[in-house]
């Protein structure tokens, strides 16, 4: 095999210091997972080129004179060979990672860094003779990885930076593990590991490895001493020795390569730095280019004394993310190439008629609660938000258009979000749609809701507390019918326990898919597709709902009252969620479900403050309306124009009966239909809702489109629009790109199908026509004395003066239902109550 050179001794450089090893594979691949789906404007995925280069970067500051990045070979290695299973647990390769891949390593080439790959060894085999070579020749040597198997490699010399920063010595090991670095291979041969297939010993865990080898020193001399441990171990060492040696073998490095390098020259060359500009703009990496030097940073800014101009930007920090329980720790605005700094007090706040900054809601919630309105004005993350709904944290857009970093500096945060709206207004004037969207919605918007948050809604504590007990005593029903089932009791809140539970004791099928460490999964939607094989899966479902219930709301929801106000504030979010649907944290109150007898429970504990009552008003079947809008399809139309019962009619033309004779059976299906199309249902998923056949289930989907055939074409152009633009678009004109069309897997192109016709239709109902819905029924409640208080899904929820309850009621349907002129009707429930429930 030719030995591959990195570096060639260099007399005139000094000997480096210190070694750097990287695993560029390992860091590449958690770094995929570890941050935030992160795309360009193009739509490329980014996440783990983008987090590669972090970590990478971070070390090159600290201490990067040798510096050599390791990546597994494509070709198969010696432990494939001999072990065909190995690694085949793990999770298929995520499609868009190995493009991702070939571009990190084209960056370590530009950094002029060291990059390795060694056919048919793994990077870890590289590493280990790296490090030992270097480590024989008197060099420290530091491993950035997150593979557990470099531990073997410890010594003096030695040491394992874990991504998230700790740094593994011997004397870690010991401490964390109980066992020595030279152990470590012993150790996780008894132990095995999932994500590599390592079958190990069945029944040895991490304790029993290290007090075995803490009491013998090594496998050999455990396992000639069998006879001195108790049955149960000695029975399982014995049925396991055969995996156990496989797993040793498998997981011992190979340190002793035929590598040429000379440590002596190993420097970094000069980078190439017009490549790597050319390559960083490409993928908007932005605060990167900047930290290289290779993109012109934000003006110096002089300093300036307070007031700013009424146009300046505001940057400010707050000591935690929900407003209504922060305080103001930081204030300073931004005008042209000037910073102006303050004293973090709210009084200054009353200089703005209107805030202007990223998030500036947040801002106006905080100065509201203090007595002070300013409304929000210009966000330029809105404007982001408009042009990529994925653009939804400050961080991360600010990063991919290189106009700065969120910093916890106030007077940077300033500069950030002039350079952003600087960067981003030209982008949404050119379009017309967008420009209205953001002038006549989302900015009138942020003032709503800022009103929402401070406002906040009254809360029924003493009713939780019941209803927790409640809970309670229902999950300790569940729990002993569970273990009834299973025959014998276990941790239901244990995935491992239940895992064996279910697939190895009650030998029940496991879906094909498995977790990242190629383990059956036992997520919710996994446990769904077993109910029918046994009774248990029902009741286990049942159980984690209301666990589910009880940690999220029961529990939280009374520490969660304001002090000060007596009420629950949750916050907004209107960059949340990729379709425009408003979302909810602190506490987050769009899941409480709206069809279990719990979750209808729950929302009784909303209650209207002494002397008010509440009004819950909802769209009625708003997203097929907009289907039968934007569908064009006559059909659909008609039903909806003369009033009939959408599910009735539908059940009508595709069993062939008259209207007054469809039975409930036939209502029900027509309606799973009706509702599903919007999601993409398959015959699979439909026969299972009905319980009938896949033959049935196609049959009742081809009929259906047969009733409709409008919608079937709309559905067809938009995934054909969609291929073609990268993006699909809300009747409004709002977007949502979409990857992955043309995927060659099947499950990942059908995913991105469905959520390419249902985004126009669920982003034109719920978020679009309800967002324009609050802005024109906001200036109308003041006038009565009314609030909003909640918005969920197509429902908003109005406390109001008792006495003018039925008027106030009046009002919010007639600015629903007249909120935009589809061709069709829109009608709005409305319900009045002194709780939600009952309003409801």
């Amino acid at each position: 095999m030719e030995q591959p050179r990195l570096f060639a001794e260099n007399p005139g450089r000094p000997r480096p210091e210190r070694i750097w090893l990287v695993d560029g594979h390992h860091l590449a691949y958690r770094s995929y997972f570890a941050y935030e789906r992160l795309t360009t404007s193009r739509g490329q995925p980014t996440q783990a080129i983008y987090g590669f280069m972090r970590s990478l970067l971070r070390l090159l500051k600290e201490d990067g004179d040798c510096v050599v990045v390791v990546f597994d070979a494509p070709a198969r290695t010696f432990r494939h060979e001999s072990y065909e299973e190995y690694k085949a647990g793990r999770a298929p390769t995520p499609e868009d990672f190995p493009a991702q891949l070939e571009q990190i390593k084209e960056l370590v080439d530009l950094l002029g860094l060291g990059r390795l790959e060694v056919p048919g060894y793994e990077a870890d085999d590289v590493i280990g003779t790296l490090a030992r070579r270097a480590e024989a020749q008197g060099y420290p040597v530091r491993i950035l990885t997150g593979d557990r198997d470099s531990f073997q490699l410890l010594s003096e010399r030695v040491t394992v930076v874990l991504p998230d920063g700790r740094v593994m010595t011997p004397a870690a090991l010991q401490e964390k593990y109980g066992v020595r670095p030279e152990q470590w291979v012993d150790f996780r041969a008894l132990v095995g590991d999932p994500s590599d297939n390592l079958p190990g010993a069945k029944g040895i865990g991490e304790k029993t490895a290290a007090k075995l080898l803490q009491e013998w020193g090594s496998l050999e001399r455990l396992f000639a001493h069998l006879d001195a441990l108790s049955p149960r171990l000695r029975k399982a060492l014995e049925e396991g020795r055969e995996s156990v040696v496989l797993s040793r073998r498998l997981a011992e490095m190979h340190t002793d390569l035929p590598l040429g390098f000379e440590f002596g020259g190993c420097h970094r060359r000069e980078p190439d730095l017009k490549a790597l500009r050319a390559v960083l703009e490409r993928l908007e990496f932005g605060s990167i280019l900047r930290e290289l030097g290779l993109l012109e940073a934000l003006n110096g800014a002089e300093e300036a004394p307070w007031p700013p101009p009424l146009e300046a930007f505001l940057g400010y920090t707050l000591d935690r993310a929900q407003p209504m329980w922060a305080s103001l720790t930081g204030l300073a605005a931004s005008a042209g190439a000037r910073v102006y700094r303050a004293e973090p007090q709210l009084e200054e706040l009353r200089r703005f008629p209107e805030l202007r900054a990223l998030l500036a809601k947040d801002l106006a919630v905080l100065a509201l609660r203090e007595g002070v309105w300013v409304p929000p004005g210009d966000d330029p993350l809105l404007l982001a938000y408009l042009l990529d709904p994925s653009n939804a944290e400050p961080a991360s857009t600010l990063r991919r258009y290189g106009v700065g970093d969120w910093t916890p500096d106030p007077a940077e945060r300033a500069r950030a979000a002039a350079a952003l709206w600087e960067a981003l207004r030209g982008r949404v004037e050119e379009d017309d749609r967008l420009r209205w969207l953001y002038w006549e919605v989302e900015k009138p918007l942020s003032g709503v809701l800022a009103r929402m948050e401070a406002r906040g809604v009254a809360l029924d504590t003493a009713y939780l507390q019941e209803l927790g007990e409640e809970l309670g005593k229902e999950m300790g029903y569940l729990e002993a019918t569970i273990h009834r089932l299973a025959g014998r009791p276990f941790n239901l809140n244990s995935r491992d326990q239940l895992e064996v539970v279910l697939y190895d004791e009650l030998k029940l099928a496991a879906p094909g898919r498995k977790t990242q460490t190629g383990k059956r999964s036992t997520a919710a939607s996994a446990l769904e597709e077993l109910l029918g094989q046994h009774e248990i899966v029902g009741h286990i479902l049942a159980y984690r709902e209301l666990s589910k219930l009880k940690s999220t709301y029961l529990e939280p929801l009374p520490r969660l009252i304001h002090p000060k106000t007596g009420r629950l504030h949750t916050r907004f979010i209107q960059t949340g969620t990729a379709t425009g649907r408003l979302s909810s944290q602190d506490p987050n109150l769009q899941n409480i479900p709206v069809r279990t007898e719990m979750g209808r429970k729950i929302r009784k504990a909303f209650i209207a403050a002494p002397g008010m009552r509440l009004i819950a008003a909802d769209y009625s079947q708003i997203e097929l309306r907009v289907l039968a809008h934007m569908s064009g399809d006559e059909n659909l139309i008609q039903v909806f124009q003369e009033g009939k019962d959408i599910h009735t009619q539908t059940a009508a033309w595709m069993f062939g009966v008259r209207p007054e004779a469809v039975s409930p059976e036939q209502r029900r299906a027509a309606k799973t239909i009706n509702f599903g199309v919007l999601y993409g249902m398959s015959a699979h998923r439909l026969a299972n809702e009905l319980s009938i056949s896949h033959a049935e289930a196609e049959a009742f989907i081809a009929r259906y489109f047969a009733s409709y055939p409008k919608v079937r074409a709309w559905i067809e152009r938009t995934l054909a629009e969609a291929r073609e633009r990268g993006y699909v678009e809300t009747l409004f004109g709002r977007r949502r790109y979409v990857a992955d069309l043309d995927s060659r897997v099947r499950s990942v192109r059908e995913a991105a199908e469905r959520m390419a016709f249902n985004m126009p239709i669920q982003g034109t109902a719920t978020g679009d026509l309800m967002r324009l819905a609050m802005v024109r029924l906001q200036p109308r409640l003041e006038a009565l004395g009314a609030y909003l208080v909640l918005q969920v899904h197509d429902e908003l929820l109005v406390e109001a003066p008792a006495e003018r309850a039925r008027e106030v009621a009046e009002v919010v349907r007639e600015v629903m239902q007249s909120a935009w002129t589809f061709k069709v009707p829109l009608e709005v429930g409305v319900g009045i109550g002194d709780n939600w429930l009952e309003a409801k």
